[in-house]
């Protein structure tokens, strides 16, 4: 079994066993779980169109006569490549036990805001808020 781990900065990874995460770690109820995965697809749906928008971009600040089309396509495809080990660290693999983690990173690393995590109840939002700002 692989370790359960957030990306709550890009130099910081907290895994489960983290005392911040292990002090504070509340189990999540049937609502708040789907509360959770609401939030969780609405990170994901930002996260893709942020990077959408940096390739569009980077494809249209591009002079085709000039540059070359390969070397632009190695830079494009390492930027494919660096996004989706992103992603693959942030959503996959989640389950219930670790969905309040996924939110919190996503949380601290402001993909999601204090209105966003407004949907679960004050206690989950407050614990988010707390747990974001010790982090930071």
């Amino acid at each position: 079994m692989s370790a359960i781990t957030i990306v709550v900065h890009p130099d910081t990874v907290l895994t489960k066993n983290d005392k911040i995460i292990k002090k504070n770690m509340i189990e999540l109820s049937k609502s708040q779980k789907k509360t959770a995965r609401q939030l969780i697809d609405i990170g994901l749906q930002r996260e893709c169109k942020a990077f959408m928008e940096k390739i569009a971009k980077f494809t249209s600040n591009r002079n085709w006569e000039t540059d070359n089309p390969h070397e632009i396509y190695i830079k494009l495809y390492k930027k494919i490549v660096s996004f989706d080990k992103h992603i693959s660290r942030q959503y996959d693999d989640l389950t219930g036990s670790n969905y309040l983690l996924a939110v919190l990173g996503l949380f601290n690393n402001d993909v999601l805001t204090t209105e966003d995590i407004s949907l679960f109840d004050d206690e989950i939002k407050n614990l988010l808020i707390t747990l974001s700002q010790s982090l930071k």
